[in-house]
């Protein structure tokens, strides 16, 4: 600060020894302006800018506090006496300077911790001039209490930061619902940048429909109310329709005032799509069980049901032979009846439940699997099994790769009308692949799997289950060709244990 003669003549007026009320102290402005009655006006003023301003201002030299103004005095708490007493590091609640003088001489808005006289801190920034105290160096300091905007400062950073952070979508709109806010989560959300979208209405940016809910009645809602929860979609910048959870409500100015409003927006696309598919899963799983349960009673019906009625009718014809050869031969079609019903009683039993899996193993019940599905319907059907001899695998991924393999034999003996199946098992150490080829008249998988196909789903579930992938590849006259892949876990890898001595 360059300093002026004027406002070095304000401050040497100050210390001329014995005040008028014969304290020692030093002069009140009024007795100041008063007292010396050659001051210049620019003098007056100068003193009138010291004692009157609204920043709280004191004199200081290394000795203590020269002068002190008004402003100080009720900020601090502190009487004039008081204050005028203290030494400047007294106000001072950081740790002091090397000087001891609590601020730097000749450098400006230093950032500072001062004491009230209630004990309570404040944030100060001080600016500090040198001048001349009469015949002393002296400085002139002021300080303005910044507590309340350092608060302010730390709540917006703060809240900029989770605005940064959070994983909604959080935007903000005016009282017309112009766009005022578009935070980090909305950009990824929607694919487009705060630049892009920012003083739009928010209408032409979403292109929102309701769900549950008309429109009109959403708004109403909304502004009546200021606050919304409900469902609807957006559009993204790339033209893609996403599902929004959208939580929304007023913003209000401190004298209550509406000023605009905020929501926050949650992606639930995905969420929706799994729920869907939860629901469509259920529906084809209660079609399927009742199909099963059809087929399950046409075989009873058809061969099992017919097998014991012609039982009867043979025991009867046992009844009223009129010799023993004429029994032992209808005896005999007896026994063939009663091996044709319990072997379709058999069939039935593992199709329900594939015994041999648990008995045997993953192979032989493959290897059944094939022979039954040749023998039914007339293609041929070739197992492989390839890879080094290792342990079983566990009951549960054995099962999922046996109802996979069942489920591609059923889809290609009813759509493929093939001439030859072929099923590949392939183990290593670390992982088993399972592939079901056929040679039949294949199909569009793009399609098939937007009607979300029953046989599809259900294998794709089951090799999700066991953490495992599965693709499907056809085409319309090229055959069709399902590939399941599932990483072992180390547990699975352990070698089986040797036999003992004893066994």
């Amino acid at each position: 600060m360059v300093q002026s003669a004027p406002a070095v003549g304000v401050f040497m007026a100050a210390r001329s020894g014995v005040a008028a009320d014969g304290s020692g102290g030093f002069p009140t402005m009024t007795e100041d302006i008063v007292a010396r009655p050659g001051w210049s006006e620019q003098q007056r003023d100068c003193r009138r800018l010291f004692d009157d301003n609204p920043l709280p201002m004191w004199v200081f030299e290394p000795r203590g506090i020269l002068d002190v103004n008004q402003a100080a005095v009720l900020q601090y708490g502190y009487s004039r006496a008081e204050f005028l007493a203290l030494k400047p590091q007294d106000l001072d609640a950081a740790a002091p300077s090397p000087t001891g003088s609590g601020e730097s001489a000749g450098k400006n808005g230093h950032r500072r911790k001062h004491h009230k006289k209630d004990g309570s801190v404040v944030d100060v920034e001080v600016a500090s001039f040198a001048i001349n105290f009469g015949p002393v160096p002296a400085v002139l300091v002021s300080a303005m209490d910044v507590t309340y905007r350092l608060r302010t400062e730390a709540q917006a950073r703060y809240l900029d930061f989770l605005l940064a952070t959070v994983t909604d979508a959080v935007v903000a709109s005016d009282e017309e619902f112009i766009l005022t806010g578009w935070n980090a989560a909305a950009e990824s959300t929607y694919g487009r940048r705060a630049a892009e979208v920012l003083g739009q209405p928010d209408a032409l940016v979403f292109r929102t429909d309701f769900v549950g809910v008309e429109r009109a009645d959403a708004i109403k809602e909304l502004v009546e109310t200021g606050r919304f929860h409900g469902e609807l979609t957006h559009r993204r910048g790339d033209g893609k329709r996403i599902h929004i959870e959208s939580r929304a409500a007023a913003l209000f100015d401190s004298t209550g005032h509406r000023i605009g409003y905020v929501s926050v927006n949650r992606d639930v696309t995905d969420r929706r799509y799994a729920e869907e598919t939860i629901r469509s899963l259920l529906s084809e799983v209660i079609t399927a069980q009742e199909e099963e349960r059809r087929r399950i009673a046409r075989e009873l019906h058809d061969e099992t049901a017919q097998a014991l009625t012609s039982l009867l009718v043979g025991l009867r014809n046992v009844e009223q032979s009129p010799d023993i050869a004429r029994a032992q031969r209808a005896a005999a079609t007896l026994r063939t009846l009663v091996a044709d019903a319990l072997e379709g009683v058999q069939r039935i039993a593992r199709g329900l439940l594939p015994s041999a899996l648990d008995d045997l193993g993953l192979a032989d019940a493959l290897e059944r699997l094939a022979a039954e599905f040749a023998r039914a319907n007339k293609f041929l059907v070739d197992l492989h099994m390839t890879g080094p001899r290792l342990p079983r695998l566990p009951a549960p991924l054995e099962l999922a790769l046996y109802r996979v393999t069942q489920e591609a034999l059923t889809n290609s003996a009813k759509h493929a009308s093939p001439k030859a199946v072929s099923i590949l098992i392939h183990r290593t150490a670390t992982s088993v692949r399972l592939v079901v080829e056929d040679d039949g008249v294949g199909f569009d998988v793009s399609q098939a799997e937007t009607g979300r196909r029953l046989g599809l789903v259900g294998m794709r579930e089951r090799a999700h289950l066991v953490g495992g992938s599965i693709t499907v590849e056809s085409s319309r006259g090229g055959g069709t060709t399902v590939c399941v892949t599932v990483p072992l876990a180390e547990s699975t890898l352990a070698p089986e244990p040797a036999a003992s001595a004893a066994s």
